[in-house]
C-alpha cells in the first residue's frame, strides 16, 4: 500500500532530493531526502525504508555499495538505482547485485511511480 510505504531517496544533488520527495509525497509515500553515503546508512535501521532510491554515483559513496549494505541490512528493501551516467553494463551489474530496477536520468515521474506501485522486479526504464 503506497500509504503506508517508506522511501529513502539518496543523490548528493539537493534539487534531485527535492524533486523526488515533491513526486513521492503527492503520491502518498513517507519520505527521507538525504544527499550522503553515510546518512543514507544511518537511515537503514531496524525500522527502515520499503524502498530506496540511489544515485549511482556520488562523491561520498557509490549507489552500489548502498544497495549491497540495503540488502546485508535490510534485505525485504527494494532498491532502485538511478543515473545520468550508465550503460548496460552497469544497468547488468545493478540488476544482477539485487537491484529492483534501474532508471536512466532524466525519468518522467510517472516512470518512477509505475515502478513503485505497478511493474514486476528486474526491468530498466529509459526517458
Amino acid at each position: 500500500m503506497v500509504e503506508s510505504s517508506h522511501v529513502l531517496v539518496v543523490d548528493d544533488d539537493p534539487r534531485m532530493v527535492s524533486m523526488l520527495e515533491r513526486w513521492l509525497v503527492r503520491a502518498g509515500f513517507r519520505v527521507t531526502g538525504v544527499t550522503t553515503m553515510d546518512a543514507a546508512l544511518a537511515a537503514l535501521d531496524p525500522k527502515g525504508p520499503d524502498w530506496v532510491i540511489t544515485d549511482l554515483m556520488m562523491p561520498t559513496g557509490d549507489g552500489m555499495d548502498i544497495l549491497a549494505q540495503t540488502h546485508t541490512r535490510q534485505p525485504q528493501t527494494r532498491v532502485i538505482v538511478m543515473t545520468a551516467f550508465g550503460s548496460d553494463t552497469t544497468r547488468q551489474r545493478a540488476l544482477e547485485q539485487g537491484a529492483f530496477a534501474f532508471l536512466s536520468k532524466p525519468f518522467t515521474r510517472q516512470s518512477l511511480l509505475s515502478v513503485l506501485t505497478q511493474l514486476p522486479p528486474a526491468f530498466t526504464i529509459s526517458s
